[in-house]
């Protein structure tokens, strides 16, 4: 890559270089309310505006800032189409339970555009076409056998053979009538409404237990106040909290790597397109600020699991090099998303013990359309206390006989990370650590994350992940350290990233 290093600089996603503009402090003090939702991305955000417009008193808190996790670093593809979902559907589920995902979505789309459109929000709203296409023969056919579930529900598409771009493959499904936009954007202004109509939204404020008082939840947060609620949401990637729904055991963690790209010249920005592979290529444009974008995401694999993360963008360099006409990229950034047992996400009551605890989680990277079509989902069971999505969503559905072999495959794979992780590493020791790198190495006899930033210095701490203690493995893009079992991530300084853990690691004296 010539003298080009996309490394040099921490990931930044496009739609988090300006960040949020909304004005949010911490909570500093106790609250009472109707509802508090825990999580405050695409998911959050859209069940307080539909809770606060039935007339609930609602409260949003994040542990972070609102939008920098999986939401602000999207790909922001607005679609129904997410890879070949419905032939999996129908296999295990029949014609009416496929039915009911296609509008589920329908639905979620639909909630975006009309608010986009009552505050007149200005985020780069642009009608696109999706497009799925195979490189080879079998993924062809396998997207022949989801074209035939397209017609079985009535799905209007379109088989190509002549792919945008000349992008190498046989062919194509295509759809029309799919969005995109700069999620940022639109959720920040969502944000700016609710503080308008006086929904208290709190940053930095992590929620470390729940406690159950009569028919309400006590929501303990990490500045030890207390939010009182008769109904809670879990609308974080991975639910902190999950009452023996064994969600550990159901929900696996992916990561996928993103790049912005300036283009040479104006290219055809009316198609978002992914391929059907192991390792999938996905694309679309933005026109941000004036500046016309190519975005190539995907290369993904679970958590933790990746030789070098370093290769991912690498790999998505070289596509977009060999088939387009770009400059180097400008913008690199990778998000986080988690599957269930059958791809169809957990959006329901907790489990049936907590009827006022729900949960969203489980999106399968199709969390723009999934965490708008939640909302709707939630705001329903706590009004009307049903919806005909229940049943197909409810995390208790007990998917995990339609999916036996792939719910043994991953929890083998699971205590196979946990046995791998506790031997010691080769000899690695502080000094192979050089500035501005990391890794797992061998310290007084003991497993320790090492980190040496630019200037030299030095942060040690315990390898062991905080929530059921399997050995965490260094990611050489991101400079932090990622759990293998179920994904939750650690800073270099030790700090959490991502859960389900929710304590730091321990610090390891030098």
């Amino acid at each position: 890559m010539d003298n080009f290093d996309i490394f040099k600089n921490k990931s930044l996603s496009l739609w988090l270089k300006d960040s949020i503009s909304s004005n949010i402090s911490k909570l500093e003090k106790n609250i009472i309310c109707d509802i508090c939702i825990i999580g405050a991305g695409i998911t959050g955000i859209s069940t307080a505006y539909m809770l606060n417009e039935l007339g609930y008193k609602v409260v949003l808190i994040d542990k972070d800032t609102p939008i920098h996790l999986t939401s602000g670093n999207t790909t922001a593809k607005f679609t129904f189409q997410h890879d070949l979902i419905y032939s999996e559907i129908l296999k295990n589920y029949g014609l009416e339970k496929a039915r009911l995902y296609y509008e589920s979505q329908l639905d979620g789309l639909n909630l975006v555009r009309t608010l986009v459109q009552r505050h007149n929000i200005s985020c780069d709203f642009k009608e696109t076409s999706s497009i799925i296409y195979g490189e080879n023969e079998k993924e062809f056919n396998e997207i022949l056998d989801e074209k035939s579930s397209y017609e079985k529900l009535g799905i209007p598409h379109e088989l190509i053979h002549d792919l945008p771009f000349n992008i190498k493959g046989i062919g194509g499904l295509k759809v029309d009538s799919q969005f995109e936009l700069n999620p940022v954007k639109y959720l920040d202004s969502l944000i700016k409404y609710l503080l308008e109509k006086d929904v208290p939204i709190f940053k930095d404020t992590c929620a470390k237990y729940l406690v159950k008082d009569g028919g309400n939840v006590k929501v303990v947060t990490n500045n030890d106040f207390i939010i009182n609620c008769k109904n809670l949401v879990i609308s974080t990637g991975y639910p902190f909290f999950g009452a023996n729904g064994m969600y550990f055991t159901r929900l696996e963690a992916y990561r996928s790597y993103l790049l912005a790209f300036p283009t040479k010249e104006p290219l055809d920005d009316s198609y978002m397109m992914i391929s059907k592979s192991q390792s999938p290529y996905s694309l679309r444009f933005s026109n941000t600020d004036g500046v016309h974008y190519l975005l190539i995401g995907g290369k993904g694999h679970k958590v933790g699991q990746a030789s070098s993360e370093k290769e991912s963008y690498e790999k998505l360099i070289a596509f977009a090099k060999n088939n387009f006409k770009v400059d180097d990229p400008v913008y690199r950034w990778s998000a986080q998303d988690y599957q269930s047992v059958d791809k169809i996400p957990y959006i329901g009551r907790l489990t049936s013990r907590y009827e006022n605890i729900f949960v969203a989680t489980g999106f399968n990277k199709w969390g723009m359309s999934n965490g708008s079509f939640a909302s709707i989902l939630i705001s329903d069971l706590i009004k009307e206390k049903a919806s005909k999505y229940e049943e197909l969503f409810n995390p208790s559905r007990g998917e995990v006989k339609h999916n036996l072999n792939k719910f043994i495959k991953s929890n083998l794979n699971v205590a196979k990370e946990l046995i791998k992780g506790k031997v010691l590493p080769d000899e690695i020791n502080l000094n192979d650590i050089r500035n501005d790198e990391g890794g797992i190495i061998k310290y007084n006899g003991k497993r320790v994350a090492a980190y040496r930033d630019a200037s030299g210095v030095l942060f040690l701490s315990d390898s062991t992940c905080t929530h059921l203690g399997c050995e965490l493995e260094y990611n050489n893009a991101e400079r932090s350290f990622d759990c293998p079992c179920h994904g939750s991530r650690f800073n270099f300084d030790g700090k959490v990233l991502e859960g389900p853990a929710t304590t730091d690691l321990k610090k390891v004296d030098i």
